[in-house]
């Protein structure tokens, strides 16, 4: 029984080039009951995505190799029909328009991400 609950719990992947935030928002994701990936930059992200595609995408806007917003425009290219979440340092303004489903600022607090999770994820959740 606990296998077929594990097995239905959806799946948010979270690209963090900083390890310290990929690691606070995991736990964070992971204590309101979701399993979590993790990926350090877009074009991993990428790869991740296209190969096994989360329910859910947080990913922050500035890291090396491919940045936020590129990955979100080659999810969108690719007709990958996953919700994205960009966030960013320099807050929402700054990302605003980019074509996210939400965005969020950094520092996040507990209430910001359970708010998105319950968003994009409550209606399916296990």
């Amino acid at each position: 029984m606990a296998q077929e609950q594990e097995m239905r719990k959806q799946e948010v992947l979270i690209v963090e080039d900083e390890i310290h935030i990929a690691e606070a928002l995991a736990f964070l994701v992971e204590d309101a009951g979701y399993r979590v990936r993790l990926a350090h930059n877009g074009k991993d992200a990428l790869e991740s995505i296209l190969a096994n595609p989360p329910d859910l995408i947080i990913s922050d806007l500035m890291m090396p190799v491919m940045d936020g917003a590129q990955l979100l425009r080659e999810l969108r290219s690719r007709n990958v029909q996953v919700p994205v979440v960009l966030m960013s340092a320099a807050g929402q303004a700054h990302i605003a328009g980019m074509g996210a489903d939400a965005t969020m600022s950094k520092p996040f607090d507990l209430q910001d991400v359970e708010t998105l999770l319950q968003r994009f994820l409550s209606q399916h959740a296990a």
